[in-house]
């Protein structure tokens, strides 16, 4: 039979082993690289202001350039009576109009365009089976002159076209036409409705056409590519405007110009990298402006990866001894990335002790330096517990400020670069446009960890508009 002593003992020390084995510390666990999603805030929209200063007189030119030659030319037949008796006649009448000049001025809102007119008319006669030939007035002598003038209101068009609502127009003249012949009203012939009509139609639509051709809707038709075009503003550094809606301001006149503008919302943005590819969205439909506001703001987006900033923390702290508290500490290698919210510095030691540490804490943009760096910086609890035994004098505060110290870096792509050249940024958008920007402030919105990157996230205020020379 086999010793019950030995059976006994062997069961003690197994049952120690096994305790013991159960007691031991167990390997550290590094907390995952799972950083929360990234939300960046919502950037409220911008509002760019496009002044417009519309020079009457390049209206009048567009008008005078277009206008059909003759502006109006045409036959009809008419019953007339000769002077003095009552013997009816048929007469054919022709007649000629032609556009010489017109004035333009507009006071508010209210629109004035005075047309002057030349015409020639020639008339055939017949009574009965007797041909009396024909008379004429401005064939071959010089042409009378009439004046039109168009009273009228400045409005904008559902597609955001300058136009006029016309009044009733006056007719003035200015040098008569005297047929004697007859008890003939040339007067009521220039303002017969078929001519009368088609004149007006001429020039109210001569005006409407040349508004077109020089108002703010041409000249955002021009610039609306260019104003999606990303916008260099240093190596590798981009402002997209991101424009989205049109708003039309009120139209106020001042005798020879139109005063007016146009205001943009977007969302512009700087990003860093290869020039973007953008795709050209359609124009939108001019709206009605609600408010006229000036403000803008620009979501400004500085990246860094994991790869590049570990690197760069490994040069600053890695292999490098600094004493902390009294003792000589070294640090062989360490390790950045995010986990929920927090930033997680994981250091592999040397010196004092020969242990793997993490600590954790809040990740801060220094946005006057252009700076990442760590705040409110705590060990992993599992870290607390080993150092409590192994190396207390960690847990009092100089090591955590030192690293705290330490591990900062700046984003390779320098916005503090980029917000000096905001503080008075002008660039030419071509066809007489210039955008410019002002800082007002910034405001930083936070970092952020994706599982390969930092992304700091800024958000600057200031105005932001186009100057627009007369056209």
């Amino acid at each position: 039979m086999n010793n019950p002593r030995v059976f006994w003992g062997t069961v003690i020390v197994s049952s120690t082993l096994v305790l013991s084995a159960c007691q031991a510390p167990q390997p550290l666990q590094a907390p995952l690289n799972n950083p929360n999603p990234v939300i960046l805030p919502m950037v409220p929209v911008s509002v760019i202001n496009l002044p417009i200063s519309i020079d009457l007189e390049t209206v009048r030119a567009e008008i005078l350039k277009n206008t059909p030659k003759p502006l109006s030319a045409g036959k009809m037949t008419q019953v007339l009576t000769i002077a003095n008796t009552a013997l009816p006649m048929e007469s054919d009448i022709s007649h000629v109009v032609n556009l010489r000049d017109v004035k333009i001025s507009v006071t508010g809102q209210d629109f004035i365009a005075s047309s002057q007119l030349d015409f020639s008319i020639e008339t055939k006669t017949r009574a009965g089976f007797l041909n009396m030939g024909g008379v004429s007035c401005g064939i071959g002598e010089e042409m009378p002159k009439i004046e039109f003038i168009l009273p009228g209101k400045l409005y904008w068009t559902t597609t955001g076209d300058l136009a006029v609502q016309a009044g009733q127009w006056q007719l003035k003249w200015l040098k008569p036409c005297n047929i004697t012949a007859f008890k003939f009203n040339v007067e009521k012939m220039v303002n017969l409705p078929v001519v009368r009509d088609k004149v007006q139609t001429l020039v109210n639509q001569s005006i409407n056409e040349s508004f077109k051709k020089v108002g703010f809707k041409s000249l955002l038709t021009q610039i609306w590519p260019t104003m999606n075009e990303p916008k260099q503003l240093e190596k590798q550094v981009w402002l997209l405007l991101q424009p989205e809606h049109i708003g039309l301001t009120d139209i106020v006149g001042t005798g020879r110009y139109l005063k007016t503008s146009l205001s943009l919302t977007a969302r512009p943005q700087v990003v860093t990298g290869d020039k973007p590819r953008v795709v050209l969205p359609a124009m939108p439909a001019p709206q009605r402006l609600v408010a006229n506001s000036d403000s803008f703001y620009v979501a400004l987006r500085g990246d860094i990866g994991l790869e590049t900033a570990n690197r760069l923390l490994n040069e600053q702290l890695a292999n490098k001894p600094f004493d902390a508290g009294g003792k000589n500490v070294l640090i062989k290698s360490l390790q950045l990335y995010g986990s929920g919210e927090k930033a997680v510095l994981g250091l592999r030691l040397q010196q004092p002790i020969d242990a793997e540490i993490f600590l954790l804490g809040k990740p801060v943009l220094d946005v006057i330096n252009n700076q990442f760096r760590l705040e409110e910086i705590e060990f992993e609890l599992a870290t607390s517990s080993l150092l409590a035994k192994s190396a207390n004098w960690m847990l009092h505060g100089t090591f955590k400020n030192l690293i705290a110290e330490k591990a900062r870096f700046s984003f390779d792509k320098d916005l503090s670069q980029v917000l000096a050249d905001f503080k008075d940024y002008r660039q030419s958008l071509g066809y007489g446009a210039t955008l410019k920007a002002q800082i007002a402030q910034v405001r930083p919105q936070g970092v952020f960890f994706t599982a390969n990157d930092i992304k700091a996230f800024v958000v600057v205020e200031g105005k932001l508009g186009l100057d627009v020379g007369n056209f």
